[in-house]
């Protein structure tokens, strides 16, 4: 499952983040679920949340019964990347937003791209191939006792 921040697009849905309607194109091609955290513009390839709340990726998560195990959020913030340690899920990001890569890495990404079309370049050797390559990413305060898994 893929979890793809809105702002990646910008608030009209321009593409913010050259490449972001190909990834969300190709992902879909290839038959992942994929979902925008936040409501996306008609004719996306992806299901969109269309109230997030307080916690647009657990929402994100919840409308396909998703694990964060499973789940891999492409970021385009240090805020979004906290985020998606907060809830477990494993985290690209994407340059965007002011932020450094240093930061990016330092608030939790596994990998940090320049734009949604670089991703997309090396998408076949990147976390969002493989979610579970980097085992549990919850804070070790949530992750599962030794033995368990989610």
């Amino acid at each position: 499952m893929t979890v793809i921040s809105a702002a990646l697009f910008g608030t009209d849905w321009r593409h913010a983040s050259p490449g972001s309607a190909d990834l969300l194109r190709e992902c879909a091609a290839r038959g992942w679920t994929v979902v925008l955290a936040a409501p996306g513009p008609a004719g996306t390839p992806a299901l969109t949340v269309t109230a997030p709340g307080p916690d647009p990726l657990r929402a994100a998560l919840d409308l396909v019964g998703g694990a964060p195990s499973h789940a891999v959020f492409v970021a385009g913030s240090v805020p979004e990347v906290r985020a998606a340690r907060r809830a477990g899920m494993a985290c690209v990001a994407v340059l965007g937003a002011g932020a450094a890569p240093s930061d990016l890495r330092a608030a939790g990404a596994a990998e940090v791209h320049r734009d949604a079309a670089a991703l997309l370049r090396v998408l076949d050797d990147s976390l969002l191939a493989r979610p579970r390559a980097f085992g549990d990413h919850r804070p070790p305060a949530l992750a599962a006792p030794a033995g368990r898994s989610d």
